[in-house]
């Protein structure tokens, strides 16, 4: 696996882009065609969220679209370290930068509450390029090899990584130093949360954004990317949302308030979020 990951990259990254994106594309759909649970999850995913609002072909597209879409965003991501500060712009445009450039002069740090949309790791790659002093933090992946792989693409970028299981301590530090730390919110994970409403069902979601927020002054400025037509990528940015305090009820308030923002993202371009995770595996009750 490590070194089909190594060849494929190497390969990536000498091809031209356009064809990359097509080869991507082209595994991606194989994938789709050969892994026949990951494709019923993501119709039934689909169908919960969705409804009657879409039918069934409709949804089979939009499956198939969704694997196509992860092949040519993998591209990209593969590539951060051709981005540069003076050629990202021919790349990424961002919409509502004023937001993020209001929260990050205050100085206390900025919470960027994002999601699996289109080529995440891009994001926090351009606004690294653009000057800004960034943290993510990062699940360690099963494989140390490909673990340390991913890691030093993103930190080529410009980032700085805290993994997930000790980021704690690191995330609020990066906050008192000012940086944008990011955090994608929109997967059922085995971290705090509470239960949001996200597509019209309840959802274990994430609580750390509402937490860090409250103890550390820092406001949560919602973000996201989509890949647009031309093979260019637009961030939109939106408004902070302000803290409601540290009680429980606080705490959900928040927290459903980023969701919902989340859940925006998504409605605008579905085709680019992976339908394929199973993100509402946890049942109210259930949690441990």
């Amino acid at each position: 696996m490590y070194q089909g990951v190594r060849i494929l990259i190497a390969l990536i990254n000498r091809i031209p882009r356009r064809l990359a994106l097509s080869l991507c594309e082209a595994l991606a759909f194989v994938a789709y065609l050969f892994a026949p649970g990951t494709r019923r999850l993501t119709l039934d995913n689909l169908a919960l969220a969705f409804g009657s609002q879409m039918t069934v072909r409709e949804r089979k597209r939009l499956g198939r679209q969704v694997f196509r879409n992860l092949g040519r965003n993998a591209v990209d991501a593969i590539r951060l370290p051709k981005i540069t500060a003076d050629n990202v712009d021919d790349l990424v445009q961002a919409e509502g930068i004023v937001y993020l450039d209001e929260a990050y002069k205050m100085g206390k740090g900025v919470v960027a509450a994002g999601c699996h949309l289109g080529n995440f790791e891009l994001l926090g790659c351009y606004l690294a390029l653009k000057g800004y002093e960034v943290t993510v933090v990062t699940a360690t992946l099963y494989d140390p090899r490909l673990d340390t792989l991913l890691r030093n693409n993103r930190m080529k970028g410009g980032l700085h990584i805290e993994k997930r299981e000790y980021a704690t301590s690191a995330v609020l530090r990066a906050l008192r130093r000012g940086h944008i730390v990011g955090l994608l919110i929109d997967q059922d994970t085995r971290v705090p949360g509470t239960f949001v409403q996200f597509f019209g069902q309840p959802a274990h979601t994430p609580v750390g954004p509402a937490i860090l927020a409250d103890r550390t002054g820092a406001p949560i400025v919602p973000m996201a990317i989509h890949r647009l037509s031309d093979d260019t990528h637009q961030i939109t940015i939106r408004p902070p949302i302000p803290s409601s305090g540290h009680s429980k009820e606080a705490i959900h308030k928040t927290t459903q308030a980023y969701t919902g923002e989340i859940e925006q993202f998504i409605r605008h371009t579905p085709v680019q979020w992976p339908w394929m995770h199973d993100r509402w595996k946890t049942k109210e009750g259930s949690e441990q």
